[in-house]
This record gives structure tokens, sequence and C-alpha cells, in this order.
């Protein structure tokens, strides 16, 4: 239930659930531009047919509306001849559903159902690998593709490259359309709805790369977003935190900050204080006084919820007050 009405805030640090990389390519088929909900790909060619990429992910939640039904009744996208959803899956997907929860019913079958299999020479299209339960990423994106498409949304595979540490190794993963948020990518060999800046959308299939050097690596910002079973989820919905305040105001200016990992939202708080769009989970809140810590708090967040949180601050002044 949400709860609360908000005032508003100076935020003094910025969001945080973002993560780039940047590489020079040359020598072989370069990137093209692409954006994406949660992704980016920046490419500035060079005189030497070389090129410096900037690729920017996010795991902000998603933010898509509406529901199934209304995917149903919009055109059909087209699917390989012969291509019929597994009866389990059909009877999952229910018009009730929120799109978001549809389509990630689609990629929860497919991680339940389907086998990454690294060196598999046989056939990746999307009938083949839904017949042997598994293929390599080429085969996984094509066939969660046709599923998706299947289920009436509009996708597509999307190939380039993924840099793991300093290789850079011929990738493919998808794209659905879901409403209100647009193109959102997915990897299905990494999890739901995600992408990282380790991947690097290309025109056409990679069969040489170019010689990539990595200027910036990947950060890695996954940690800590929701899971089903060990699948990490982008969240359609973040959570939010309405801080009030109980206690002097003539202490000192007071700062409200919450930790997750090594990202850190920040505020300076009057009476009241919003923090939106939070990644569900743990986080920490810390209150401080000119400098000082007066309150601090473990507080687990709800997806699509609005938790209130009432600050008790001291009324002495903060030369007073114990960390």
């Amino acid at each position: 239930m949400k709860i609360g009405l908000v005032c508003a805030a100076l935020l003094i640090s910025g969001f945080a659930h973002a993560d780039e990389a940047v590489y020079l390519m040359r020598d072989g088929m370069l990137p093209v531009p692409r954006a994406a909900n949660g992704y980016v790909v920046e490419v500035v060619r060079g005189a030497d047919s070389s090129a410096r990429v900037r690729v920017e992910s996010s795991v902000n939640p998603i933010a898509a509306a509406g529901t199934y039904a209304e995917v149903l009744v919009g055109l059909r996208p087209a699917v390989p001849d012969g291509f019929r959803l597994p009866a389990e899956l059909r009877t999952d997907l229910r018009p009730e559903m929120t799109a978001w929860e549809a389509a990630t019913s689609v990629l929860e079958w497919v991680t339940d159902n389907l086998e990454l299999i690294g060196d598999d020479r046989r056939p990746q299209d999307a009938i083949s690998v839904l017949g042997r339960g598994g293929g390599r990423c080429s085969g996984l994106a094509n066939a969660t593709a046709a599923l998706l498409m299947g289920a009436g949304f509009e996708a597509r595979t999307v190939s380039g490259l993924l840099v793991e540490g300093r290789r850079a190794i011929p990738h493919r993963w998808v794209e659905c359309r879901l409403p209100g948020a647009g193109w959102v990518p997915t990897d299905p060999t990494l999890g739901w709805w995600i992408v990282t800046s380790g991947h690097i959308a290309f025109p056409d299939t990679v069969e040489r790369a170019p010689r990539v050097e990595v200027v910036v690596p990947p950060q890695g910002q996954l940690t800590g977003l929701p899971r089903v079973g060990t699948t990490m989820v982008r969240p359609n919905e973040g959570a939010e935190l309405v801080c009030r305040l109980a206690g002097s105001l003539g202490a000192g200016q007071t700062i409200i900050s919450l930790q997750r990992g090594s990202e850190r939202r920040q505020a300076v708080l009057g009476e009241e204080v919003r923090f939106a769009d939070l990644l569900p989970g743990r986080w920490v809140l810390i209150a401080e006084i000119a400098g000082r810590v007066v309150e601090r708090r473990e507080l687990v967040l709800k997806e699509g919820v609005v938790h209130s949180y009432v600050v008790h601050l001291p009324f002495a002044p903060p030369e007073e007050v114990g960390s």
C-alpha cells in the first residue's frame, strides 16, 4: 500500500544505478550507436577506421505499463513457420497479468527449460533449440525472441560482442518492446531484463571481432539485484522511501544517506524527504548532523511499495551527541 504525502527535497548526490565502459576498436567490423531502455551505445568514428565506443547500462526499474490483455489485442508479430508456444507456457500466461509479468514469465520459462551449451555446433534456430532443450548464446536468444513473439510481444535479437575482462567474444541477446517502456534489453544467458556495459551492439553477427582496447572497464552494477532462485532480475518498479523528521531542527543541517554496496543516495532533510526508484532489497539509512552520525538503521525495501520511516533526531546540539 502506498502511504504518505511528500514534500520537495534538495538532492545533493545523483542517480547511481548506471555503469559505463569505454573501448577503442579497430581492424574489423565496428559497432553501431544504439539506445534502449537501460542501455546506450555511443560510437565516435576515427579517421583511421577505428572507433571510440562508450557503453552505458542501467539497472534502474523498467517502468513498463499496461496489462497482458492489452498486448494480446495488438498486432501479432510473425513467428517461424511451425512454431507454437509450449503448452506449459501458454497456461502460465494470463490476460490479467501486467505486460511485464507476462514477458518475464517467458524469460523464466527459458531459464527453467533451456540450457546454455557453449560448444554446440548444431543449428541455432529457435525451433531446433527448443526441440533439443539448449544451444549457444545465439540459439538461446533466437528461442527467447521467438517465444516472446509467440506470446504477442514485439521482440528482436541483437548481435555484438561481450567483453569479459580483457577478452571480447561474439554474443547475442534480445530486446522486447514493453508498453510504456519501449525496447527493453534482456540477455537469456545472464539474467532477466539485464545487459551490462560489456555488451556492445554491432550491425550484424560478428564473424571476426575487431581489436578491442578496454579504456574504462565495466565496473559491474549487478550486485544486490532481486533474484528469483539464482537468476538476477531487473525490476519493473522501484521502491520508494519517505523519511519524516521527529526532533529538533535547531541542531544543524540534517543529512540523510542511503547506502547499498557502492551505491549512495543523499539528501538534505527538512520535515520530509523522498527517495524514489530504489532497487528493492537491503539498504542502510544513516542520519548525520554536522558530520556526526545520530542514527543508523538497516531497512528492507520492497518493489512497488512506498515505505515510511521516521528519523528521531536528538534535541541536543551536535557536540553533545555521541557517534
